[in-house]
């Protein structure tokens, strides 16, 4: 699994995972948290990934988790 960490324009800080998965995709989860309190997951699949190089494919999944 990767780690991915960062900021949402609205304020909310998350920590992501990803890990490759079957048919060309990537499956991830992510944990919002405001001021340090949990506000909620949200997890998904991003597909067709194989032709994307590691920092497309993070962007990416910045881009889905927005």
């Amino acid at each position: 699994m990767h780690d991915l960490l960062g900021t949402t324009s609205n304020g909310f800080s998350y920590t992501a995972q990803y890990d490759a998965a079957v048919l060309d995709s990537v499956i991830w989860a992510a944990t919002f948290r405001k001021d340090g309190i949990y506000r909620g997951m949200r997890h998904g699949r991003i597909f067709d990934v194989s032709k994307l190089s590691s920092p497309d494919r993070e962007q990416a999944l910045r881009t889905a988790l927005l």
